[in-house]
């Protein structure tokens, strides 16, 4: 663009660049270069000032990100010279004059090379920017997508069974080992596994080769596993395990269903990275995955945005899974207490429910997701049994279904198996980027079990993997001070003010509303009193 009218020109395709009139103003310091980043590609370039302190300094505390926000902004001042007075701030919030402001992503045309970056090398080393940039990066590549649309037709995914023996009993094992990793792959995207058999046609187009290689070694065997991206020959998962009887493969016992879990989960993790982004699939992928991120970390915003990309995802791949994820991000919003519309939402999720099982239908995630809701949410014992049952019955390596079979087993008055079902799914979950759910879900059942040691345990480690994770933190502070450690509850009472807005001891012990039914069913409460 050749500026002829004094504007002042933010280029956000490729790596930042802030000039006016052919001379370059973009400030030093990649967190100045984000706060002008965060307002110029917001709808009205206007964003409020807690929302960009928790952008950019989301580890410090209130105090301190106010002050780092003044200072970056004396700095982005210095840095614009004559046009500083572009740069509008005042007790709420912080604005660009959108009237002398041209960005390139919105006043420019839309890239049609699908591998334009948006903030190229910008580097914030926040998270919570991060997770933003990942949003609207994913959101670029979905308008770029929309420019040449294509049908999904599903990845096609060769499973091998490699043995030094021709025995069937071994061939076996490692045949159902890899089939049931494809099987898990297709459970979260549009897939289709390919016979091995030497009759099958030609498998050139193959997108994702599982081998499962299993030999005899002393009285047990060593089994290997591999996932490849065949046409560049990537490897995104490779893992040596040991069983003892080749009955815990065929039954994928703990160990075995670990293993598949894991790797389907590194699998759909690295998808986005290997396939042709212009794939509906591999779109679909990229904005359900960032959308399960934001999902897991229950916070208002995230949620929402979670919801929008989650949407996203429907729309460039018809897949019910989505929908699926989509209800329970309704869910979670209601038992968060995230929204005032509760009737409205119950009725979304209601619906979106029913259509992602019309679309899926026999898909065992999708039965595990929607028993999940039935349980906690509707509170229809039989329904979220029946759906449990028949996910864990399809797939015994989903942790998704063996924490819905624990929370048919509470609804219906069995918190002891309910315990014994979580923690075989937060087993078989440890190595997952969101181990932080299975690891809440077992403090709560815990609690529910008169276990407080075990919860204490298992809300430790939801902490430990998600230090901003809110149901965790709740949890733990009732435990604490159940345990008489009033000195760590009050660390975790301190904790959740920062991250939680509103949050107060008050609210915790008194609010029937607030979020913690399980404690308050317990009377799990009352010893928190002691530090009001």
């Amino acid at each position: 663009m050749v500026n002829e009218n004094g504007l002042l020109e933010i280029h956000v395709l490729g790596a930042l660049n802030i000039e006016a009139q052919g001379r370059c103003l973009t400030p030093k310091g990649a967190k100045n270069q984000a706060l002008l980043v965060l307002l110029a590609l917001s709808s009205d370039m206007t964003r409020p000032r807690r929302w960009i302190e928790d952008k950019l300094w989301s580890t410090f505390g209130p105090e301190q990100a106010s002050a780092n926000l003044r200072q970056a902004l004396s700095k982005i001042r210095a840095s614009l010279g004559t046009y500083a007075d572009i740069l509008v701030a005042d007790r709420a919030s912080v604005s660009l004059d959108a009237s002398r402001v041209w960005v390139d992503l919105h006043d420019g045309e839309m890239p049609l090379d699908e591998r334009s970056e948006l903030l190229q090398g910008l580097d914030v080393r926040d998270p919570e920017f991060e997770d933003w940039l990942r949003a609207e990066r994913a959101e670029l590549q979905s308008k770029i997508a929309r420019f040449a649309p294509q049908d999904a037709r599903g990845i096609l995914i060769h499973c091998r069974a490699i043995t030094d023996s021709d025995t069937g009993h071994e061939r076996l094992a490692a045949d159902v080992m890899a089939n049931r990793i494809g099987e898990g792959v297709s459970e979260q995207v549009r897939a289709w596994r390919q016979s091995q058999d030497d009759d099958a046609p030609d498998l050139t187009a193959t997108d994702i080769q599982v081998d499962c290689q299993l030999i005899a070694e002393g009285n047990g065997h060593a089994v290997f596993v591999k996932a490849l991206h065949k046409p560049s020959a990537r490897i995104l998962y490779s893992k040596l395990t040991k069983v003892g009887d080749l009955s815990g493969v065929l039954d994928c016992d703990e160990t075995m269903g670990r293993t598949i879990f894991e790797a389907t989960d590194q699998i759909m993790g690295k998808l986005p990275q290997v396939l042709d982004n212009a794939r509906p699939e591999a779109r679909a992928t990229a904005l359900s995955r960032l959308g399960m991120y934001r999902m897991f970390s229950f916070e208002q915003d995230s949620l929402r945005e979670a919801y929008g990309l989650m949407k996203q995802a429907h729309e460039r791949d018809n897949n019910g899974v989505y929908l699926a994820w989509t209800s329970l991000i309704r869910s979670i919003q209601i038992m968060e207490r995230a929204e005032t519309n509760v009737e409205a939402l119950l009725d979304e999720a209601t619906e979106l429910q029913h259509l992602a099982m019309e679309q899926s239908e026999g898909n065992p995630l999708v039965n595990a997701i929607v028993a999940k809701m039935r349980g906690s949410i509707f509170r229809d014992p039989a329904g979220c049994l029946e759906l449990a049952e028949l996910a864990v019955e399809a797939n015994p390596a989903s942790a998704y279904a063996w924490v819905s079979l624990a929370e048919a087993n509470m609804i219906a008055g069995r918190p002891e198996d309910a315990l014994a079902m979580s923690a075989r799914a937060r087993s078989i979950a440890r190595t997952s980027p969101f181990k932080h759910w299975w690891d809440t879900g077992h403090c709560v059942i815990a609690i529910a079990c008169n276990r407080p040691a075990e919860a204490i345990e298992a809300g430790e480690a939801a902490a430990r993997a998600a230090p901003l994770s809110r149901p965790a933190h709740r949890h733990l502070l009732a435990l604490y001070a159940l345990e008489g450690q009033l000195d760590k509850a009050q660390k975790v009472a301190d904790k959740m003010a920062k991250i939680e807005p509103g949050f107060s001891l008050d609210r915790l012990v008194n609010d029937d509303n607030y979020p913690v039914r399980t404690l308050r069913k317990k009377g799990l409460l009352e010893p928190i009193r002691a530090l009001l």
